[in-house]
């Protein structure tokens, strides 16, 4: 048996030696010295992997193994301490990363929020001028925006089918939105109305000073740019001393607005400066008494001057708005032009008009219904003033003289056109060539305080009287009676102004109670067809000639008339004629 045992230990030495021999020359390559430098590997043919389930067992990870064990225990219900452990401090874990996150989140959020300020700090700032300027635009810029669609349906079904469609009445005009401003306006008459020459939906009122009834803190001096978009405020609110009795954009300007007072100041104001007078004239330099009548009248170099007309027959013409410290030519309506009908009469006018495309030539209407001709700068066959004798052109007022607006195509003859309204219920069409009116037009039961001509339209015109009535006009179609005829006020109150707009489809009308109200002429009154000038042109040369043959025996007859009443009839024989033996019996 020791023997046996010797023997053991020397067969498992030597077989541990013999595989540490294995082991190193596994590692070892021989060169076996072949010129073509070829290398022999004596490693073993490697074995092809079969991954069946044993060796795959026998390839898992230590950890792949605890989770494959944990799995199998949660899976037979026995959950170990351990296991919820980690199970609880994974989640406690993600719990406190995710309030972190949340806390991170809000902590940013809190930093770009805006801070609430104190109720002091905020009335500062919403009292302020600067904070009032942005409110006031940006609330007109919604208000624009929310009443853009009016005059468009944005819910028309295009695909709905309407049988009456033919049958349906279309009415020529449509009453609009009427525009007034509270307290502000009410019991203010509206002394003028004008359309901006570049925004087509601007127009600016002027309003009388209120009544004495009706206490406001206001001052007398009012105007409102109001725009038809909206019609809840308006635009600006133009305020001075003196009421204002007649104002009017600029021409080329149309920031600049000018007006005329009844203290005879011509006051300009600047929109885009402030909403008070940027200049006005001296009450010691210029006129005395109120301004009705004022026009810009264009002169050199692109600029325009202000002609204006004050009641005592004074007229004025200031260089420009920035020039108004004095007038650079006054002429005195009743002292000049040698005419001893004028010098005895008080002139006392209220509205003028330029003769067609002349600025050096108006005519004039006047308290008493007589019209004046006058020439504003001398020429060489007439002086300036009143260069005519005055024509009795209506038995009251004359409340506007309102000339032809030149239409491209229409001849020059159109333009020397102009309708005179009066406050003895009539209203008159007249030629500067003629003394006597070519149509008479006597529809209206009350005063005619304005008429207007279409800026488009050569034989359409409009008239509004003192029974809250506006009639339109056609003299291609009526000489007689209106084409169309609408009430245009509230009840008991008159047509105080009224105005086209630029492309001839508004009329705004004043009132007496301080409100304005537009109206809307469908295309087929408001716009003319291509005959409509040629038609109007022809009837009026044949109205013309007519009228001026009917004066010429007018005038042949008073001619006549004052050679009868000269003659001394002292001869008893022969026959004398009767319209002799009449001047002869009134004598």
């Amino acid at each position: 048996s020791p023997v046996k045992k010797d023997l053991a230990s020397t067969s498992t030495d030597v077989l541990a030696s013999i595989g540490s021999l294995l082991k190193t020359t596994s590692k070892y390559k021989p060169e076996l010295g072949f010129s073509t430098k070829m290398t022999h590997n004596v490693q073993p043919q490697p074995k092809a992997i079969k991954y069946d389930k044993v060796i795959q067992v026998e390839l898992e990870t230590e950890k792949e193994i605890s989770l494959k064990e944990e799995i199998e225990r949660i899976r037979s219900g026995k959950t170990t301490e351990a296991l919820e452990s980690n199970v609880k401090k994974v989640q406690s874990t993600s719990t406190s990363t995710e309030v972190k996150g949340i806390e991170e989140e809000r902590a940013e959020e809190k930093a770009f929020q805006a801070q609430l300020l104190p109720r002091a700090e905020r009335n500062r700032i919403m009292r302020s001028e600067k904070f009032l300027s942005f409110f006031r635009g940006s609330t007109k810029v919604i208000e624009r925006a929310l009443t853009q669609n009016e005059e468009f349906d944005v819910t028309i079904d295009y695909s709905k089918k309407e049988d009456n469609l033919d049958k349906k009445e279309v009415a020529m005009i449509s009453e609009g939105t009427t525009f007034a401003h509270g307290m502000r306006t009410q019991n203010r008459a509206v002394t003028s109305i004008m359309w901006s020459p570049k925004h087509g939906d601007l127009f600016l009122v002027s309003y009388a000073a209120p009544q004495m009834e009706h206490l406001s803190m206001d001052p007398d001096g009012l105007v409102l740019v109001w725009s038809t978009h909206t019609p809840s405020r308006p635009e600006y609110a133009l305020t001075c001393q003196s009421a204002v009795l007649v104002a009017q954009f600029h021409p080329v300007r149309p920031e600049i607005v000018i007006a005329g007072t009844k203290s005879g100041q011509i006051i300009v104001w600047d929109l885009s400066v402030k909403t008070t007078p940027v200049n006005r004239t001296s009450l010691s330099q210029g006129h005395t008494h109120p301004v009705y009548a004022m026009s810009c009248m264009p002169a050199v170099n692109k600029a325009y001057s202000i002609l204006s007309v004050s009641t005592d027959g004074h007229v004025c013409i200031w260089q420009d708005i920035d020039h108004l410290e004095e007038p650079s030519v006054e002429l005195d309506l009743q002292s000049v032009g040698g005419q001893r009908e004028v010098k005895d009469r008080d002139i006392t006018t209220t509205c003028f008009g330029f003769v067609g495309r002349d600025s050096n030539n108006l005519i004039l209407g006047s308290d008493e219904g007589c019209l004046y001709k006058a020439r504003i700068y001398d020429g060489p066959n007439a002086s300036r003033g009143i260069h005519s004798k005055p024509v009795i052109a209506h038995k009251a007022p004359i409340s506007n003289v309102s000339f032809r607006p030149p239409i491209k195509g229409l001849p020059t003859l159109m333009s020397e056109l102009y309708i005179t309204s009066s406050f003895d219920w009539t209203t008159k069409l007249w030629h500067t060539k003629t003394k006597m009116p070519l149509y008479v037009f006597e529809r209206c039961r009350d005063y005619v305080y304005d008429v207007k001509w279409s800026p488009v339209h050569p034989s359409l015109f409009a008239t509004g009287d003192g029974n809250g009535v506006m009639d339109i006009w056609n003299l291609n179609k009526d000489s007689e009676l209106p084409i169309e005829t609408i009430v245009a006020t509230e009840k008991e109150r008159t047509v105080s102004k009224i105005a086209f707009s630029n492309d001839g489809r508004k009329i705004a009308v004043g009132s007496s109670s301080g409100s304005t109200k537009i109206f809307t002429l469908h295309e087929k009154l408001a716009l003319p067809v291509e005959e409509d000038a040629k038609k109007f042109y022809e009837s009026m040369q044949a109205r013309i000639q007519l009228t001026s043959q009917f004066q010429s025996q007018m005038e042949s007859e008073k001619m006549r008339q004052h050679q009868y009443a000269g003659k001394s009839y002292a001869s008893s024989s022969g026959l004398q004629s009767i319209t002799s033996l009449l001047n002869k019996s009134d004598k």
